[in-house]
């Protein structure tokens, strides 16, 4: 039973890759809330053709019946999104913005631009990241524009929130924080570590260093090459277990990354996985690391972070994570963003005390269940919607 049965919200999202995960991990305690439909983009199968279904199993699981309005190379789209709302009196549109709207933006302030002009609709936007990672001084002015048709904004962290009420003069009345979820919907408990690490082929005898999300220039891979070269003057018992979908890998960044790991010697070092994997497949990867590094130079949120936390797996994370504080030396080690040597000392201080890093990583599991599970979550984001509802 919802809490409120009169009022409906409109989720309009990416249904596929981090946003993917986002949304399905949200919409079951959402939905015992309030009464939410799910609006998202026609889709690529592996084959590369555009269809109107999930193509991510676990996503396909949990978010049942979405529609596939959206098509920013349609402007009558938006008029069909529209009717579809006013058809269900749905007045309430929460706008999950990602790299996907950053990348349409025109479509999308022209989407949102229509929705205030036409009937009274409420836009909460969900801010994933509030800036471009892609530094773009004109993309933060279109940002600029776009984030003011929005009645209302959630982000993941106070970092987000004064980036958003600087950069974007947006006041904090206007603002609500909502954490990123732990991911533990991947965990089926299908694998044991030994057997997930004969499965992929990594060495039973290593710890194995697990880099896993779409490489992007922020992630700081080429620092973690830096670090495991500094890393095996003085122990060499390990594995760096890379796991990027190579379609969404931009070229030369892949290649400066082989090259580097080649020129330092290291390809005993790391191991490469570029295949395509759907979400159900990601147990195998985690079960077999005993670490994960996210050596990060610049970050808002991380859904990478809250999923090694899932599957009870330690974090090296670097200072420019806003979870620092309570993640240090309780769920893992925190080094300096850009900095090869101190990311090498503290995998180094994970590897050389399995122990102790298996404590971290129960830590962390146990402390995002009870301050990020989705429960509260959902709730957090049902204030928003009923604060919006009580002000039409």
């Amino acid at each position: 039973m919802t809490k409120d049965s009169t009022q409906r919200v409109a989720i309009v999202t990416s249904l596929s890759g981090g946003l993917g995960h986002y949304a399905a991990h949200l919409a079951g305690p959402l939905s015992k809330l309030i009464p939410i439909k799910f609006i998202t983009y026609p889709q690529l199968d592996l084959s590369g053709v555009v269809v109107k279904q999930v193509t991510d199993s676990l996503v396909r699981h949990y978010i049942k019946w979405p529609r596939f309005d959206l098509d920013d190379s349609d402007p009558t789209s938006i008029i069909t999104v529209s009717d579809y709302l006013d058809s269900r009196d749905i007045n309430l549109v929460n706008i999950h913005v990602g790299t996907t709207v950053k990348q349409k933006i025109n479509y999308f302030t022209t989407f949102c631009t229509y929705l205030k002009q036409d009937g009274n609709k409420k836009l909460i936007f969900t801010l994933h990241d509030v800036m471009p990672f892609e530094e773009s001084k004109k993309l933060t002015k279109l940002l600029k524009a776009f984030y003011g048709l929005a009645d209302y904004f959630t982000v993941g962290n106070e970092d987000e929130k004064r980036r958003l009420m600087k950069y974007f003069e947006i006041h904090e009345d206007k603002i609500a924080i909502i954490p990123h979820g732990i991911y533990n919907l991947f965990n089926r408990n299908l694998y044991t570590p030994q057997i997930a690490k004969n499965f992929v082929g990594l060495p039973a005898n290593k710890q194995i260093i697990l880099f896993f999300g779409f490489l992007r220039e922020y992630k700081g891979l080429e620092y973690l090459i830096k670090a495991a070269k500094i890393m095996t003057k003085k122990n060499n018992d390990f594995v760096i277990y890379v796991v990027s979908g190579l379609k969404f890998t931009p070229k030369p960044l892949l290649e400066e990354s082989l090259q580097l790991i080649n020129k330092l010697g290291l390809q005993d070092n790391f191991m490469l996985n570029f295949n395509y994997l759907d979400s159900l497949e990601l147990e195998i990867i985690f079960k077999a690391s005993d670490i994960v590094a996210l050596p990060y130079a610049r970050v808002s949120q991380s859904g990478v972070e809250r999923m090694a936390f899932g599957f009870s797996k330690p974090v090296m994370i670097t200072d420019v994570f806003s979870d620092k504080t309570w993640i240090n030396k309780k769920a893992g080690l925190v080094a300096i963003s850009e900095d090869p040597q101190s990311i090498a000392d503290k995998l180094l201080q994970l590897i050389s005390n399995p122990q102790e890093a298996k404590e971290y990583g129960i830590y962390g599991n146990k402390y995002c269940l009870e301050h990020f599970n989705w429960d509260k979550i959902a709730e957090k984001y049902f204030e928003v919607f009923e604060k919006l509802s009580s002000n039409e």
